[in-house]
């Protein structure tokens, strides 16, 4: 038991004295990370019985680019990427969105990636629920 003690406390040691060259590497480096995020707002909307649409905006401009709707079953919990689409000229989307063939809650968000000093930015989430009928 002693000598696990003596090899933890060498780990440690070791540990505490590369932290601190390893920020300053990264400092030298000169790769700053974003710092800011977009805002992407999300809202469900039901304009026909079944049928669901989520629409919402990304602020700043944000026109005409890519971005990625997500899914996820509730009792996953990984979020899986699951078509791509393009916003509108004034920054807006709006997608169809699909329930559960079964009984279940199926959930999505919106993924805006990392570009021009802005860091990956993803949307509140929107769930569909499906009862037995």
């Amino acid at each position: 038991m002693l000598a696990h003690r003596t090899r933890l406390a060498a780990a440690a040691a070791v540990l505490a004295l590369a932290a601190p060259l390893t920020a300053v590497s990264t400092a030298d480096a000169g790769t700053q990370e974003p710092q800011e995020t977009r805002t992407v707002t999300i809202k469900g909307i039901e304009p026909n019985p079944g049928r669901f649409f989520a629409k919402g905006k990304v602020i700043p401009q944000y026109a005409e680019r890519g971005a990625i709707m997500q899914r996820k079953l509730r009792s996953q919990s990984r979020w899986r990427d699951d078509f791509r689409f393009e916003t509108s000229a004034t920054s807006r989307y709006r997608q169809r969105i699909k329930p559960l063939r079964r009984v279940g809650t199926v959930c999505y968000r919106v993924k805006v990636n990392a570009s021009n000093g802005f860091r990956t930015s993803y949307s509140e989430r929107v769930c569909i629920r499906t009862f037995r009928g």
